[in-house]
């Protein structure tokens, strides 16, 4: 049934669009970060959740809009997706309410 009703996306092409996925214009730090969880789900389902963790953490660094907030956020070694947000929200100027 699943292979008709459904059937999962082989990892390589989960994979790819893990490997692919960039923050879109308009797109908040926040629904970026989700996305790249949800990319990472069925990229990584045969891997530790620790692995599929850390890659989602770089390519949220890696992808952001403002790639220089990402790199910065990358050199210090996030130690999750939430910290990650914050470093790039807090490198881009992003604490500041408007």
């Amino acid at each position: 049934m699943e292979r008709r009703f459904g059937s999962k996306e082989l990892p390589e092409t989960s994979r790819a669009k893990f490997q692919q996925a960039t923050q879109q214009p308009g797109e908040s730090l926040e629904d970026w970060a989700d996305r790249v969880l949800t990319l990472a789900i069925p990229a990584f389902r045969d891997l530790p959740d620790q692995f599929g963790q850390r890659e989602a953490v770089s390519k949220f660094c890696q992808g952001c809009i403002d790639s220089e907030a990402g790199k910065h956020a990358c050199f210090e070694r996030p130690r999750s997706i939430q910290h990650a947000v914050d470093l790039v929200c807090h490198s881009s100027g992003g604490w500041q309410e408007s």
